[in-house]
């Protein structure tokens, strides 16, 4: 085999075991320095189940989501990213279930240190009113968010993010019946224990909250994330919230690189 061919084939090798390697994003209030890579998919089914207080609808309420989510790699710099939800409720004896609001987005590295150590991504959602609003699944508007996520890591283990987003129709507001902007702010760390294994931990901070006494609504949660093989990983969290109608909520996500 001749020098040329050589060099391309470790070239080809090269673009492969990148692309295996790639790891998924794991915070969910943050954006991480973590892309499928150039022509590199991400592709996963990820699970929601969350509790409301009674006092949202005179009953307490349990709401669920499922359904498959991808990620393409345009660039190594820049991934669009798409979420079809399947999403129920059930309250007393009543249920309902179907299609839920499908969302696109895009992410942009926009800087990165020559270590991988700090970053800055804006990034931009748009949320389609596909959901039925009369049966509860939907918000019956569209929706667009848009943020930037800063972040950077510490003793190549340590992994800090903040981000701050905005989104139209974001919230509900009682006092005018109708739905208004949302702004929220997060602060995420992910905490690597091997290769393979990492913990984490969220709190998002949204200025919606239910009480006018209160500044601001709060979410958090802990989580773990494992690499299953050079294919696949798998994430998990449970968490609170508090200042709002929701109670607890836990999400799942099984992801496949190729």
């Amino acid at each position: 085999m001749s020098l040329q061919k050589l060099l391309w084939v470790a070239v080809a090798m090269g673009v492969m075991a990148g692309t295996a390697l790639a790891d998924p994003m794991r915070t969910v209030f943050t954006k991480e320095n973590k892309f499928p890579g150039a022509m590199g998919w991400e592709v996963g089914l990820a699970g929601e189940f969350r509790t409301y207080e009674e006092q949202m609808a005179d009953e307490d309420m349990d709401w669920w989501a499922v359904g498959p989510q991808a990620r393409f790699g345009i660039t190594d710099r820049v991934a669009v990213r798409a979420d079809i939800p399947l999403v129920g409720w059930s309250m007393d004896d009543e249920d309902e279930s179907g299609l839920g609001d499908i969302s696109l987005g895009l992410d942009f590295l926009f800087f990165e240190d020559i270590f991988e150590y700090a970053w800055i991504i804006p990034h931009a959602t748009a949320i389609l009113p596909t959901g039925d609003e009369d049966d509860g699944l939907g918000v019956g508007e569209g929706q667009g968010r848009f943020g930037v996520s800063v972040g950077t890591t510490v003793n190549d283990v340590l992994h800090f993010g903040a981000d701050v987003s905005y989104t139209v129709n974001g919230t509900w507001d009682d006092m005018h019946d109708e739905r208004e902007e949302l702004v929220t702010g997060a602060l995420s760390l992910v905490w690597d224990l091997d290769d393979q294994a990492s913990l984490l931990g969220e709190v998002q901070l949204r200025d919606d909250p239910v009480d006018d006494d209160d500044d601001y609504a709060l979410h958090a949660h802990g989580g773990m994330s494992y690499r299953i093989n050079e294919w696949f990983s798998l994430m998990g969290y449970f968490g609170g919230a508090s200042g709002g109608y929701e109670d607890y909520y836990g999400m799942g996500r099984l992801v496949c690189q190729f």
